[in-house]
């Protein structure tokens, strides 16, 4: 039976470390957040945390029951929704309640809260609030790889687990948390715990936006998405003989396309510049394009193709630029990228929330003649 098919899973933490709370507590992220107070605040306006509301994923969901039927729009739910423990979210315990899965792909994980509860150590803190084990499915891809592998519906593909699977990272013996989910200092994981423990902050970096978010958790998170994404990709310009830039961005990423997972959201782009003012706009493009008769549309629901264009590790786009009509004695090339195209927001009726989506500087270039 898959994780979507499980529904609703119920059972009870007794919040022994929450001394002025004299019931016992559902699983939600809120109750495990009674002790575990600093990943819950992490965790609080990370995408896992807002899988289910998302403002983008709420206007997309009408858009594929329109186009693809009920069923498409519940097997999105399957993944932003599943239920574990109540929250409606990917909540503490679709992970840490997780044994395994039925399959590495479209939601199909196994949760069975009737285990002790999954951590990173072997000598954890003994609590009364539930038992707790080593989990090693805890740090593993294919945990990640459930909600990470998609093969629907229609033209809904996300082959992130895959595409790790025959990256050098997983070679390497890299996994998902390394990059997404890194070490960060020590800290005691409980308030009532003096133990110092390495942890692992639950923000689960990428390229969304903390929806919702005051200005300053907003602005840390999208520091934190900058920083990972200066990391992914380089740029290079150089001038050609005819006056023109030859333009190249290079994926550095060890573990999967860039951009991968909802890769027809996302907006990754080269610009030109003389003096601030863009003079060649979007020279050069990095991820998928849904498309509709050969042209370019905004919405994958109003798509028949998607024209793939995601980096594979390693791997580089290159574009010339012509400039003969620009005489300035300098130029800057500038990468750039958004978690949401501005056309898919329009499309959805919801073009305000471009405010909350941070436009990242990723690298800059600048070229005198």
């Amino acid at each position: 039976m898959s994780a979507r098919a499980l529904g609703v899973v119920v059972f009870t933490l007794l919040a022994g470390c929450a001394g002025d709370h004299a019931l016992p507590y559902g699983s939600t992220a809120v109750a495990c957040g009674n002790c575990h107070v600093d990943h819950f605040d992490e965790w609080y306006t990370s995408p896992h945390a807002k899988s289910a509301s998302s403002p983008v994923f709420m206007a997309l969901l009408p858009e594929v029951e329109d186009a693809w039927g009920s069923f498409a729009r519940t097997t999105c739910e399957g993944c932003h929704s599943p239920g574990h423990g109540g929250d409606g979210v990917i909540g503490c315990v679709s992970c840490h309640a997780a044994v395994g899965n039925h399959a590495e792909r479209d939601a199909m994980l196994d949760v069975d809260p009737t285990q002790p509860i999954a951590g990173p150590f072997d000598d954890a803190d003994p609590t009364p609030a539930h038992a707790t084990r080593r989990g090693g499915f805890l740090a593993s891809e294919s945990l990640c790889g459930t909600c990470h592998e998609v093969t629907g519906p229609s033209l809904v593909l996300e082959p992130t687990l895959s595409e790790f699977r025959a990256s050098p990272a997983a070679t390497n013996g890299r996994t998902c948390i390394d990059c997404h989910l890194p070490h960060e200092g020590e800290r005691t994981l409980t308030p009532d715990s003096s133990r110092l423990r390495p942890v692992r902050p639950h923000l689960f970096v990428g390229m969304d936006p903390a929806w919702g978010a005051d200005a300053d958790r907003a602005a840390e998170s999208a520091r934190r998405t900058l920083e990972l994404l200066r990391t992914a990709l380089a740029l290079r310009a150089d001038w050609l003989p005819g006056g023109g830039v030859d333009v190249a961005v290079q994926s550095l990423v060890e573990g999967h396309h860039v951009p991968t997972g909802a890769t027809f959201l996302r907006d990754i782009w080269v610009d030109v510049e003389v003096d601030g003012a863009i003079v060649r706009s979007r020279v050069l493009c990095i991820g998928d394009q849904p498309m509709r008769d050969g042209a370019p549309v905004a919405l994958l629901t109003r798509a028949d193709s998607v024209a793939v264009g995601s980096l594979a590790p390693g791997a580089e786009a290159r574009a010339p630029v012509a400039l003969e009509d620009v005489a300035a004695p300098a130029v800057d090339v500038v990468l750039r990228a958004r978690a949401v195209r501005d056309e898919i927001l329009v499309a959805l009726g919801v073009p305000e929330l471009s405010s909350e989506i941070p436009t990242h500087e990723i690298a800059r270039v600048h070229l005198t003649r």
